[in-house]
């Protein structure tokens, strides 16, 4: 560390590496070339399922010797990486739940239990308004259609973020919500006019703004709209960055980029001068960080990267880190019960009501979609019969009551978050011809409402096993679904 210089270290400062935790010390150790030459101002850390992530955390910050950010993706609580920590149902469930303060609490418990595992910045709130209902990749991750819905409810979830001690950083600007390609996989493209933007995507956007949240993520997204450049990202636009974001909308907190490993974005080295040209300040995830590092410096040398550009970038990431430095202890915490609660208040009913099933009277349950882990459908039957309801499958016992289980799910690179053709196919039919009694769709709501309006359906929305276990007790009648849906039919 003695022998990095003055610009070594002012590089290091942009650039954000990840911290695999399921490669343990070997992590960190892989690291090592990058902290000596550009010690890291951030990192981004995936729990991947790991226990004890809190002592990765600590292990990288001793290495690093330096007041690192630690940063993670937290939409769905901080149990979605760190294992001993609660997990939250996805944003269109807290949407669809009636307790007035939902979103900020599930902000404060997520920003709390993030500072307890040594996470300073939070990828969240998803401040897109999902208006594709084939959407891949946003979907339930979204809170919602109504822009201005939405932007009372990431106002919510960012205030308890930053109550609890975290930055919060919304994402994907200039908005994700309309795209059907996976930026993960692909460059995304917003078709949108202007005027459409102005009146959705940038809504919420624009009250984080006026709230002064701490960060905001630019997504891998070609905006015709916004830039005249083809194929250009966002997440090197100056036309998206520095005359929307900064001069129009007036934010003058941090910039990050979406990955820059993802398939949205290209040979990110040598675009890493156009990036913080742009008004970026953070280069998250690039696919070679030591590359990266290495053209920063060139351009240096070949004064294409200028002083004052880089020192912009370090500038806010220095207001970044003095502001998570600065956070006050709460006032309250929320009750450990919350995640149960969401889940529950979330359940949503459509349709004409059904009689409760009976214990004793069996039911047949057809599944269309995906059991991705293998665990929500082993749940939802084992719910059933505990309530002593017996359960056959498929038509091999004929069955005076029969289920339709429709499991989707929002996983980057899968390529929809909606059933497969063939299984949309197969719902039709059996709704069409009075197969199912109830349809419970745990996961995208849009499959439900393409159902006739008087098709009884109960809506969930994730496939989880917990999901299946809250359904269930609604089809018991030992529960109710007060959950309201937070999007229209396409």
């Amino acid at each position: 560390m003695a022998g990095i210089d003055d610009l070594g270290r002012r590089v290091g400062r942009v650039i954000w590496p990840a911290l695999r935790c399921s490669k343990g010390p070997a992590a960190i150790e892989a690291l090592v070339p990058l902290i000596e030459r550009y010690p890291p101002g951030g990192a981004i850390v995936f729990g991947e399922g790991v226990e004890r992530v809190d002592r990765l955390i600590a292990a990288l910050r001793l290495r690093a010797r330096g007041d690192l950010l630690v940063a993670s993706d937290l939409e769905r609580g901080a149990g979605q990486q760190v294992r001993e920590a609660s997990s939250l149902p996805p944003a269109m469930a807290i949407a669809a739940c009636p307790e007035p303060s939902a979103a900020y609490d599930a902000g404060l418990l997520t920003g709390l239990e993030a500072r307890a595992a040594g996470i300073d910045v939070v990828f969240a709130p998803v401040a897109d308004v999902n208006t594709a209902a084939t959407n891949p990749i946003i979907a339930t991750r979204s809170f919602g259609d109504d822009p201005h819905r939405v932007a009372a409810l990431v106002s919510a979830f960012a205030a308890g973020l930053r109550d609890g001690g975290v930055l919060a950083v919304a994402k994907h600007f200039p908005g994700h919500g309309r795209t059907v390609q996976d930026s993960h996989d692909e460059l995304a493209r917003v078709t949108a006019s202007r005027d459409e933007l102005e009146a959705v995507d940038l809504v919420p956007f624009r009250t984080l703004i006026a709230e002064d949240v701490g960060g905001i993520m630019v997504g891998h997204l070609e905006v015709p709209a916004l830039d005249p450049v083809p194929g250009r990202p966002a997440t090197r636009s100056p036309s998206v960055v520095l005359e929307l974001l900064r001069d129009r909308l007036g934010y003058g907190g941090l910039v990050i980029t979406d990955a820059l490993d993802m398939g949205g974005f290209r040979s990110d080295a040598e675009r890493a001068v156009d990036i913080l040209q742009s008004g970026v300040d953070v280069l998250l995830m690039p696919r070679d960080p030591l590359a990266t590092g290495q053209q920063l410096e060139a351009a240096h040398a070949q004064r294409s990267l200028p002083d004052e550009v880089l020192d912009a970038a370090i500038a806010h990431i220095d207001a970044a880190r003095e502001r998570v430095r600065g956070a006050a202890r709460p006032a309250r915490t929320p009750d450990a019960s919350l995640p149960a609660r969401l889940l529950s208040g979330s359940l949503t009913a459509r349709g004409r009501p059904v009689p409760p099933l009976v214990p004793g009277v069996p039911v047949e349950v057809t599944l269309f979609g995906e059991d991705f882990n293998g665990m929500v459908v082993p749940a939802f039957l084992e719910a059933l019969e505990a309530a002593g309801v017996p359960v056959t499958s498929d038509g091999r016992t004929e069955a005076p009551r029969r289920i339709g289980l429709v499991l989707t799910s929002v996983r980057a690179w899968l390529g929809r978050s909606r059933l497969a053709d063939e299984d949309r196919r197969r719902l039709r039919w059996h709704v069409s011809h009075r197969k199912l009694e109830p349809v419970v769709v745990l996961g995208s709501p849009y499959d439900a409402l393409e159902l006739p309006a008087e098709q009884p359906a109960l809506i969930g929305y994730e496939p989880t096993p917990a999901a299946a276990a809250a359904a269930v007790r609604v089809l018991l009648g030992a529960a109710s679904a007060p959950g309201r849906l937070p999007v229209g039919p396409a």
